[in-house]
């Protein structure tokens, strides 16, 4: 067993320079591109910009990521494609030995994993004003993910993560690191609900791979915001109950005043069109989306201590998401619960 199961939170991302990336590009990729740099919580990104107009993601793993975990990413995406090509997916390009990666070292000689994959044109949906029925839309694409996932297995699937909405709980442990004791309490609250409320039940929930992180910064609207054009981000991938990643998604899109349901019922909604939810997912929907941002808080106020040099990028969304929480944890949970299952049955 791994005795650090969050070595990938607490292994500093790599810090290679934009110069330094499209070197790697151009000698393992073929590719000659000005390089610039891309937010990642633990790896290290850069938009690749040819002269041509074409880009690509240059992506370096974390020296601490698993060879098998990014096969197992590599692998999904392959698999969504053949599965339902209409998905707006990227894909993996070869390096110039034809395998799927590269290796390179660092200036201390340590080993990293690159990839190269094609870039998706779109904003991402966090930085557009979004409506109902894109947001409907945006629910029934996720559907339609979990449902292309499927059937595909790999043997890196159950790889233990902390943003593993299973594993929840654990966030207990982390709660020292947070300093306002008003806060603590309430995150205290959220974890125990999922804890005492959901943990009997996992092993009575339907379960596969999903994508599992599909925040507001990773899923891509066209020019006009009136289509899904792009799903990115799949370094959160794991097996773990299918409820998860709708609850996941659907917690983004929670309000901080007013109907705390009032843009997530959307997403929610176009959800169980394209995939029914089962009336045990259905009810424990409500703690779900509590617990994942109970995750980001906690996890991103940890990150922040352990790194304070990073702490504006790792806390950027904090603010929001502790309002978020105190506002939805002010209502009645049977209240809310009961208004979600109302929905799916209609």
């Amino acid at each position: 067993m791994n005795p650090d199961p969050n070595s990938l939170l607490t292994t500093r991302a790599p810090g290679f320079t934009a110069g330094q990336a499209a070197e790697i590009a151009r000698k393992n990729f073929g590719i000659d591109a000005t390089a610039s740099p891309l937010w990642s919580e633990r790896d290290q990104n850069f938009r690749m910009l040819c002269h041509s107009g074409e880009q690509f993601v240059l992506k370096i793993a974390n020296r601490k990521e698993s060879p098998q975990v990014i096969d197992f990413q590599t692998r999904a995406l392959e698999h969504i494609a053949q599965a339902d090509p209409a998905i707006p997916v990227p894909h993996t390009l070869p390096s110039g030995d034809g395998k799927d990666y590269c290796w390179i070292a660092d200036d201390r000689g340590r080993e990293h994993m690159v990839r190269l994959i094609t870039w998706l044109d779109g904003e991402v949906i966090e930085a557009t004003e979004v409506s109902g029925a894109l947001l409907h839309q945006a629910g029934g694409m996720l559907a339609r993910l979990g449902l292309a996932l499927e059937d595909f297995r790999h043997p890196a699937a159950g790889h233990h993560l902390i943003w593993d909405l299973k594993n929840a709980a654990e966030l207990l442990d982390l709660l020292p690191y947070i300093d306002d004791t008003e806060l603590r309490g309430l995150l205290e609250k959220g974890i125990m609900r999922f804890k005492l409320n959901v943990v009997p039940d996992l092993g009575r929930l339907r379960s596969q791979i999903i994508h599992a992180d599909l925040n507001r910064g990773n899923m891509l609207v066209n020019e006009d915001g009136t289509d899904i054009c792009g799903i990115i981000d799949f370094g959160d991938m794991v097996h773990t109950p299918l409820i998860m990643d709708l609850a996941i998604a659907a917690a983004y899109h929670l309000s901080d005043e007013g109907d705390p349901l009032g843009k997530a019922v959307h997403f929610i909604r176009g959800y169980h069109e394209v995939c029914p939810l089962e009336a045990i997912e259905t009810r424990h929907l409500l703690d779900l989306m509590i617990a994942r941002i109970c995750t980001s808080i906690t996890v991103q106020l940890w990150r922040a201590k352990l790194y304070p040099d990073n702490a504006e990028y790792l806390l950027v969304d904090n603010d929001q998401s502790q309002e978020i929480l105190t506002h939805i944890m002010s209502f009645s949970p049977e209240e809310t619960s009961a208004r979600i299952m109302e929905l799916c049955r209609g």
